[in-house]
């Protein structure tokens, strides 16, 4: 409540050309920002809605209980933006009828300042070992633990790979006891925990190959900031990936969520250096030209021009 009258407070102290609202497809923040999607559009203020997190189980609840909400609040838009193609269907089935654009999340540039791109391709070419990082919330649903047993299978193969697991979560007590039970080591797989700043900048470019076989996701930025750092990408099709993401340029896909196809997709990736090398180049240069912060917010800036009344003047 106390957000809702300050957001009320805000609009009627000055003038406003254009409200964004950030939600994801949650309870709370479905409730909370649908409040604010209302109180822009009874003012009459342009409103321009974001979908950061899609939560498909939630979805199903709207279609069922709640689309009256939502048709009430953030279906009065003026534009929206989703990650996926997908959602973008699923507001049209919701009755949207105004402009849904495919967008994504961003990279900071001075996450990737002082990366060294061809150190990092020498390390590929070279390494005795290649590093496959690991970097999420720790839950069964991102997939960490087919890829531990990935792991383990390709290591009974006598290939040399290693596995840094960075990010915490409930299950991480669970998880290292699951990798004791398949006899893996520390210098096998290694958790680092939650990883911020220059710990993560160093995590990214310290590893090879990265690995989020997630059941379900928006766009993973941990994704996007893997290829700014020329990391090849294991990954499955799921949310936005399945829009953007080029199986054998970027990467592989792993279709099915079974440790046996995420182990095939990697084992293609490790037994080709140069193949590897070209995907990092390819993601290196790719990422800087479509998920860099200032990328994005150029978008972002054509987006406004499209529903800003013509006396708005520029944003900056």
């Amino acid at each position: 409540m106390t957000d809702q009258l300050y957001f009320h407070k805000t609009l009627i102290k000055s003038q406003h050309f254009l409200v964004h609202i950030n939600p994801s497809l949650n309870l709370k923040s479905f409730l909370r920002d649908g409040a604010f999607a209302w109180q822009a559009k009874k003012r009459n203020i342009p409103l321009l809605v974001f979908w950061h997190g899609w939560d498909k189980p939630f979805s199903q609840v709207v279609e069922k209980h709640l689309l009256w909400f939502f048709r009430q609040t953030f279906g009065r838009a003026d534009c929206f933006i989703v990650l996926a193609s997908e959602f973008k269907h699923k507001l049209r089935a919701w009755g949207v009828t105004a402009p849904v654009h495919l967008g994504t999340t961003a990279v900071e540039e001075q996450l990737i300042q002082g990366f060294n791109l061809e150190k990092k391709i020498e390390a590929i070419r070279t390494c005795n070992t290649l590093k496959i990082l690991f970097l999420a919330r720790l839950e069964r649903a991102k997939g960490v633990f087919e890829t531990v047993q990935a792991v383990r299978l390709l290591l009974d193969k006598n290939f040399p790979v290693s596995l840094t697991i960075a990010g915490d979560g409930h299950i991480r007590q669970e998880l290292e006891q699951y990798c004791q039970s398949l006899d893996l080591t520390e210098q096998q797989v290694c958790f680092i925990g939650d990883v911020r700043g220059e710990e993560k900048i160093s995590t990214f470019a310290e590893h090879h190959i990265y690995c989020l076989p997630s059941y379900g996701e928006g766009l993973p930025n941990s994704v996007l900031e893997a290829m700014a750092f020329a990391m090849p990408v294991t990954t499955r099709p799921v949310g936005g990936l399945a829009d953007m993401f080029e199986d054998g340029v970027m990467g592989g896909l792993a279709q099915g969520k079974t440790s046996e196809e995420i182990a095939s997709v990697l084992e293609r990736l490790i037994t080709d250096r140069e193949k590897l090398v070209a995907i990092a180049r390819y993601n290196a240069a790719y990422a800087k030209e479509y998920f860099m912060a200032s990328v994005v917010a150029a978008e972002l800036q054509r987006i406004y021009g499209t529903i800003l009344p013509d006396d708005a003047g520029t944003v900056e």
